[in-house]
């Protein structure tokens, strides 16, 4: 009877220690998938990330090319409103062919109307 109980305890052990081991393996799979499925959503997450940089950066570079391009225009008008301002002032101004009389011309043309 002895020997029966140590034969049955030892192959209790034995299973326990199978039991033990296929427990083990089974854990490190799941361990193993749970590890992988995180890494997965850890490198879409950073893709994510990725994304959302490149649609901000691009956005900065429109609105940036936006400004530059109003500034542009906002010179232009500037330098088109000196020109008419500096056509306008010439055209005020006498030409060459105007004179301005001077004493004598005022003294001659008095004489000649006596």
């Amino acid at each position: 009877m002895v020997e029966e109980e140590a034969y049955a305890s030892r192959e209790a052990w034995a299973h326990s220690i199978g039991l033990s081991q296929t427990t083990h393996q089974e854990l490190q799979t799941y361990r193993d998938h749970v590890y992988a499925h995180e890494t997965h959503l850890q490198a879409h997450q950073t893709q994510l990330q990725l994304q959302v940089t490149l649609i901000q950066t691009q956005h900065q570079v429109h609105e940036t090319r936006f400004q530059m391009q109003h500034a542009e225009l906002a010179a232009l008008r500037e330098t088109d409103h000196r020109r008419q301002d500096q056509m306008q002032r010439r055209a005020r101004q006498p030409g060459p062919e105007a004179r301005i009389p001077d004493h004598q011309d005022a003294s001659e043309d008095a004489d000649s109307h006596i």
